[in-house]
């Protein structure tokens, strides 16, 4: 079930913040004036932040806001479609088709 409380914790978590440390970076970058116990209550569910709050965490920390308010998160994507990704416009016809025969090679080892 979807937390907002704990997206905030995840979010402070992986930039290994404390509490009062994020809540100052939000502070000096948007000049608001939260507490390390307004972030404790966030983070227990205790209280809701504000509207203005969430966009703030969001802009502070570069996330979105669909995924600070758990809408829409996209899953990670596939190895094929990150193989595909980094695929250059440069490659030659002869490379394009090794690469296509090495993707029915390893089709063909599935059991």
């Amino acid at each position: 079930m979807y937390s907002i409380g704990r997206e905030i914790k995840k979010i402070r978590s992986e930039h290994k913040l404390s509490q009062e440390e994020f809540a100052d970076r939000i502070n000096q970058k948007l000049g608001l004036s939260i507490t390390k116990g307004m972030v404790s209550k966030w983070e227990s569910d205790s209280i809701e932040p504000k509207t203005r709050m969430i966009k703030a965490i969001a802009e502070t920390f570069h996330v979105s806001l669909d995924q600070m308010l758990g809408l829409n998160v996209p899953e990670k994507q596939s190895t094929v479609e990150t193989i595909a990704a980094h695929i250059d416009d440069d490659l030659t016809e002869e490379e394009l088709a090794d690469i296509k025969k090495y993707i029915q090679f390893i089709k063909s080892q599935r059991k």
